[in-house]
């Protein structure tokens, strides 16, 4: 885990199974063979911590943290290229499932802190990327995936006119696959359920879409969580988070409407914010209008329920701006399914 926290190279061995993945510091404790990297994992860990919230320590990894290690290890075991043939496909197959499986096992976060220390772990799982190289010359071409050329292939670079590609490519992109892409894109969306605080800082990902889960849903239903999210997604660019958090809370009313409170809260404090920072990006894309939009309507339920908490000149202020942002058909269609949610 030590290059997906610090960066670097990241090599998957052979797979660990279920069996072994859960029990992984079910002692409590797991033997460290390098302390000195250990206290930078921490220390990075830590990093990654006050990004959101002033912390001067985190736990040591838990034994749910481990499991979802090595889930993540046999996920990307299963996408190893050189099981992609005739006898070993059934291999990866059998890799995708145990580590499924390792995954569903594992409970959510059971408070915030916890959320917060599952997201240190693995709040880089999605920048994982396999560097494919191509390598062509007078008189060829080879390409090597995962895998550096070998040195013969590129010397004399000039003289033989040789030419070097590197190209990364993310995990839900590999090809060739000897494994069913979509099963493997839900082995990725179920581990990030296990960590829903890197859920919706990643939201705005192309793949796997983001949808508001349980797990996601628990954590923005508390002040804590809503706050930790809030400064996540603050972080990431304004109009793919809109979009996506759009998409995903328009699929919410629409199926599981009696669900939707906490996510309707996220957007009604994420619009307010803007408000009172740049009131004049509340427009935008179909599905980021929608986000705002409902957010808007949110916050303005909430702004005029509250007469007497805000400073009366500010509290009319944000009522001004969010209206003034109110009349588009986005934000009429938002402010509608705001009422059938009540």
């Amino acid at each position: 885990m030590a290059p997906l926290v610090l960066g670097g190279a990241l090599r998957a061995g052979h797979a660990i199974g279920t069996k072994a993945a859960l029990a992984l510091g079910a002692e409590g404790t797991v033997d460290v063979l390098d302390a000195t990297l250990l206290d930078r994992v921490q220390t990075a860990r830590v990093r990654r911590a006050r990004r959101l919230t002033p912390v001067d320590t985190v736990d040591l990894p838990s034994r749910a943290e481990w499991a979802l290690a090595a889930a993540l290890h046999d996920v990307l075991q299963s996408a190893n290229p050189a099981l992609d043939a005739a006898l070993r496909r059934g291999a990866a197959v059998r890799i995708l499932e145990l580590a499924h499986q390792t995954i569903e096992q594992v409970p959510p976060p059971a408070h915030t802190g916890e959320a917060l220390s599952r997201h240190t772990w693995l709040a880089r799982v999605l920048d994982l990327a396999r560097e494919d190289t191509s390598v062509s010359w007078w008189t060829g071409s080879r390409t090597f995936r995962g895998v550096p050329p070998p040195g013969r292939l590129t010397a004399w670079p000039q003289l033989r006119r040789v030419n070097v590609v590197t190209t990364p490519r993310p995990l839900l992109e590999l090809e060739p696959l000897a494994v069913d892409r979509e099963k493997l894109a839900a082995a990725v969306s179920l581990l990030l359920a296990r960590t829903p605080l890197t859920d919706l800082a990643t939201c705005a990902r192309t793949a796997p879409a983001f949808a508001w889960g349980e797990s996601a849903l628990a954590l923005v239903a508390t002040r804590a969580g809503r706050t930790l999210a809030l400064r996540a997604l603050a972080q990431a660019p304004a109009s793919p988070v809109d979009v996506a958090l759009g998409r995903a809370t328009r699929e919410l009313l629409t199926h599981r409407r009696a669900q939707a409170a906490p996510a309707i809260a996220l957007l009604a404090e994420r619009t307010l914010a803007l408000a009172q920072t740049a009131p004049g990006s509340l427009g935008g894309r179909p599905d980021g209008a929608f986000a705002r939009g409902l957010g808007a309507a949110a916050a303005l339920r909430m702004l005029r329920e509250s007469e007497g908490e805000w400073p009366e000149a500010e509290r009319r202020h944000l009522i001004t701006v969010l209206e003034s942002a109110g009349r588009t058909e986005a934000v009429r269609e938002a402010a509608a399914m705001l009422e059938g949610a009540s």
